[in-house]
């Protein structure tokens, strides 16, 4: 079978405290995107196989939607091997949550395939095992997250939210962002008050601060008047701005790549999900 598994963004992402666990304590508004990768999923007679678009990925051992089918396949022990291709759209180390993503797609679809009967919650106690961000995956819907991420609280968003994204095609270490935060932790910039959410990334400024084409982007996007407001997605390096309309989207995306040039991933987006 063929399971989406969609990227994210954070429209505030703020950091609340430490932890006893050495993590950081957060409460941010995740919202699924139209931008995915895509799992084809089938069940063999032994083993678990995998295969990427992208050869950097192919390593089955250290991915986590491989380790994803373990976890199901030992918890519900189900005698069956599976195979996974992953079409890998998402840019990777871009704050987009694309790793987690398809790590809950691929629990998802093999709850379908094998028939095990299990509801979201159990399927997002599994996920927490994998990763802070996976669990949101399991409900694909707008979510407040706390904790380390894994604490989910689905919402209904009160307006439509669409834009441009961009990925300057280098990534952060989730890691090195936290830590050097933790060196000097002051809140990110507060942007513009929507409806449902004050954009707001306190993960912002290590970035900003080690990598220039970051708060360029930002700055330009600002300057532009189809945009409302931007922001870095997580920990980077993705940049998104909000726009009136999916018209707009697509003006930006041509200005865009005039001003930083036409190799760069660009994509209009819709936050997807109940709205």
């Amino acid at each position: 079978m063929k399971q989406p598994a969609p990227a994210k963004i954070n429209l505030y992402l703020h950091i609340t405290g430490r932890r006893a666990d050495g993590f950081h304590e957060l409460e941010t508004l995740m919202v699924p995107i139209s931008l995915d990768d895509l799992l084809e999923i089938e069940l063999i007679p032994a083993g678990i196989a995998f295969t990427c678009s992208d050869p950097t990925l192919a390593n089955a051992q250290d991915n986590l939607a491989t380790m994803a089918a373990r976890v199901f396949l030992e918890e519900f022990k189900v005698d069956t091997g599976v195979r996974i291709h992953l079409q890998k759209n998402v840019p990777v180390g871009a704050g987009l949550g694309g790793g987690s993503s398809d790590a809950a797609a691929v629990l998802l679809a093999l709850r379908t395939l094998t028939g095990v009967k299990a509801e979201d919650a159990k399927l997002a106690e599994l996920a927490a095992r994998l990763g802070s961000d996976v669990p949101f995956f399991i409900y694909g819907r707008p979510a407040v997250c706390r904790g380390r991420g894994e604490i989910i609280e689905p919402t209904t968003l009160r307006e439509a939210y669409q834009g441009l994204l961009v990925h300057p095609g280098f990534g952060v270490s989730t890691p090195w962002a936290y830590k050097t935060y933790a060196q000097n932790p002051h809140p990110g910039e507060v942007g513009r008050t929507f409806p449902d959410f004050t954009l707001r990334n306190d993960l912002e400024p290590p970035p900003f601060s080690k990598y220039p084409w970051l708060p360029v982007a930002k700055a330009w996007f600002r300057q532009q008047p189809e945009v409302l407001d931007s922001l870095m997605s997580g920990s980077g390096s993705s940049v998104f701005a909000l726009t009136r309309t999916p018209d707009d989207a697509r003006a930006l995306q041509t200005k865009f790549h005039a001003e930083f040039g036409a190799t760069l991933f660009s994509t209009p987006f819709q936050v997807a999900g109940e709205s």
